[in-house]
């Protein structure tokens, strides 16, 4: 027998398609392979609010995935990349971003990059932005007291409205089909003044436990006081908040309460940078692919 022939990798023919609800559960096998927390329920809602690739072997087994969620006609958003190791060298990625490219036309373009994705999106023209700290942990609430100046109460359905329009003032984009989708499966609350709603907080099951995001406020104060009623109702349990904000008052709360930062992220954009420029800002993501 040749020996080089014999040691000759196999040649794996990729094909890449569009993604059905029926590839939900190899995407989440494939997540659960690269040590990612995302149960089935956090892939369904992903995809019920976007667009998703997979890549396929000869036999359809799925060996990557990749998705986009456009919030209007110049800007989307890319996440959920996962390539198997034996395609990275491949290629697999690149054919992924490359058909994403194509069907989001001439769409600005945010991702949050792992380590491990940062060369790729480099060479595909992304530039780095910024951080996103992943702050995770059994909490507890840290006891101190929250600004009395600050009204704080739970949300309810008709606040619908508001919180859309909370939310594309400090992402800078209009993202109210999401919103729409996370209400259901969220308890929120609201930073009231006068009342009108300033800001709000969303909680939802994810992962290992829960995640507190969007979170929008004006201030680290007001930011603190709208995520401190989720910390305390999940006393002992494991909670997340995904933030962009460099360490300060609200990411010294969020240790204090025992949610260390566990990794970090590097936010990249290709084209215009869609940050909002008003005073309401992000202090929480929804995760980390929809920003």
């Amino acid at each position: 027998m040749d020996t080089k022939t014999a040691k000759r990798p196999l040649d794996y023919a990729i094909d890449i398609r569009a993604m059905t609800e029926a590839d939900l559960g190899q995407a989440h096998q494939l997540s659960i392979a690269v040590a990612w927390p995302h149960r089935p329920e956090d892939w369904r809602l992903v995809f019920e609010v976007g667009y998703g690739l997979i890549a396929c072997d000869r036999i359809g087994r799925a060996l990557g995935t990749a998705m986009w969620w456009p919030f209007g006609e110049h800007f989307a958003t890319i996440g959920m990349v996962i390539t198997s190791p034996r395609l990275q060298a491949r290629g697999a990625g690149r054919r992924l971003m490359d058909t994403i490219f194509e069907q989001s036309g001439q769409r600005d373009l945010r991702l949050n990059s792992t380590r491990e994705g940062y060369r790729l999106y480099r060479s595909l023209g992304f530039e780095p932005i910024g951080r996103v700290f992943q702050h995770q942990g059994r909490v507890e609430d840290a006891g101190r007291a929250t600004d009395p100046t600050i009204t704080i109460r739970p949300v309810v359905a008709d606040d619908l409205d508001a919180i859309a329009r909370l939310d594309a003032m400090a992402y800078g984009a209009d993202r109210a089909r999401v919103i729409q989708a996370l209400m259901p499966q969220s308890v929120g609350t609201i930073h009231e003044r006068n009342g009108e709603a300033v800001g709000f907080a969303l909680c939802r099951p994810f992962g290992r436990g829960h995640v507190v995001g969007p979170i929008v406020a004006e201030d680290d104060r007001a930011a603190i006081a709208l995520t401190r009623p989720h910390v305390q109702a999940h006393e002992g349990g494991f909670l997340r908040v995904d933030t962009a904000m460099e360490q300060g008052l609200f990411g010294g709360f969020l240790e204090s309460c025992g949610m260390m930062i566990h990794d970090t992220v590097t936010t990249m954009i290709r084209g215009n940078n869609h940050a909002a420029r008003g005073t309401m800002r992000t202090f929480g993501l929804i995760n980390q692919a929809l920003g």
